[in-house]
């Protein structure tokens, strides 16, 4: 069982690689067999190839900066909730929005097995234009 604060580490780490874009960068932090879901804009992405797809168009058509503000440990497992602050913005335009959300990060290892993001995606509307 890992410590709360490897778990937050972990999870800022791949936060981090989300800010930059980095495609490479965010699928380390995952499982080869990684469950990835976004309810709200019905994302399922089972496994770390469909994810690298999935990564390719999402950071083409997004950028966002991400602020961890508060999380909270998994009784008894390797997971944490964490709630978060999401800038969001199209590449080149100078038009964002801020927005907040959480993930369910479950660890499997050293890496994430299973992340689960929640957020209102209606709210992205305005950036659709």
């Amino acid at each position: 069982m890992h410590t709360t604060d490897y778990l937050l580490d972990l999870t800022e780490r791949l936060t981090r690689c989300w800010d930059r874009r980095d495609v490479d960068g965010v699928l380390q932090h995952y499982s080869e067999d990684v469950d990835y879901s976004e309810p709200g804009a019905q994302v399922s992405i089972r496994g770390r190839a469909k994810l690298k797809n999935y990564l390719k168009r999402y950071f083409e058509e997004w950028d966002t900066r991400w602020t961890i503000y508060e999380h909270y440990r998994l009784e008894g497992q390797d997971g944490l909730v964490v709630f978060w602050d999401m800038e969001v913005w199209r590449p080149g335009s100078n038009d964002r929005l801020l927005t907040k959300g959480m993930d369910l990060v479950m660890v499997s290892g050293d890496l994430i097995c299973r992340d689960t993001v929640y957020f209102d995606r209606a709210q992205l509307k305005p950036l659709l234009g």
